[in-house]
């Protein structure tokens, strides 16, 4: 009897082996990585424009909030200052006596962009030719750079100051003016005289600047 069960006994168990061994293994699982987040972009620092403001005194030079004055008083730090400005070293030329002596009056340096006349031990004038010198713009107090319209001009309190080829229309005006004590005006017998910046035109647009000027002296 148990011979005949034993091949059958042998038989089930192939049976149930193979079945045990078709049991497919678990399935493994990967968690997902976390997405990269985008690094944040720094934000950048603003900047402050350079400009400079043309007065009856001086040259104020303002960048990034500080300011800095050059005055006409003191020729040297001024004539300093539109050398770096324009990264152009000076050129000086002497100019006479407008009394035609010949003696020397003093020294005109001439840049691109502004002229800068230096009298001899004295003061210093300038005169802008463009709108901008060395890249930085140039306006007067009251907002009035090369390029500006006539009425823009005599929006601010301008006036009239020479009609030089007599045609009824002023080719210079007078911005921005100052009394100056102890002298008479020139063009207003019995006014006190002013100093100012004075106004070139070319028809109704501005062309120059010039300051200090003023109505009291001949020359």
């Amino acid at each position: 009897m148990l011979r005949r069960l034993a091949p059958l006994l042998l038989a089930a168990a192939l049976v149930l082996a193979g079945c045990a061994a078709e049991v497919p293994a678990p399935a493994t699982t990967t968690s997902p990585s976390p997405a990269a987040q985008p690094s944040a972009t720094p934000t950048p620092t603003p900047t402050t424009a350079g400009a400079i403001a043309l007065g009856i005194e001086g040259l104020a030079f303002t960048e990034g909030g500080t300011s800095e004055t050059f005055s006409f008083d003191d020729p040297e730090p001024l004539l300093a200052f539109v050398e770096e400005l324009t990264g152009e070293p000076r050129t000086g030329e002497d100019f006479p006596d407008p009394w035609g002596n010949g003696d020397p009056w003093g020294t005109l340096y001439t840049w691109d962009d502004i002229t800068v006349s230096v009298l001899k031990d004295g003061p210093a004038s300038v005169t802008i030719l463009a709108p901008a010198v060395g890249g930085i713009p140039v306006r007067t107090a009251s907002g009035i750079a090369i390029g500006s319209a006539r009425d823009a001009v005599l929006a601010t309190g301008g006036w009239d100051e020479w009609d030089a080829d007599g045609d009824g229309q002023a080719d210079y005006l007078g911005v921005e003016g100052q009394e100056v004590e102890g002298v008479e005006s020139l063009s207003r017998p019995g006014q006190p005289g002013r100093q100012f910046i004075l106004v070139t035109l070319d028809g109704d647009l501005v062309t120059e600047l010039q300051s200090p000027s003023n109505d009291f002296s001949d020359i």
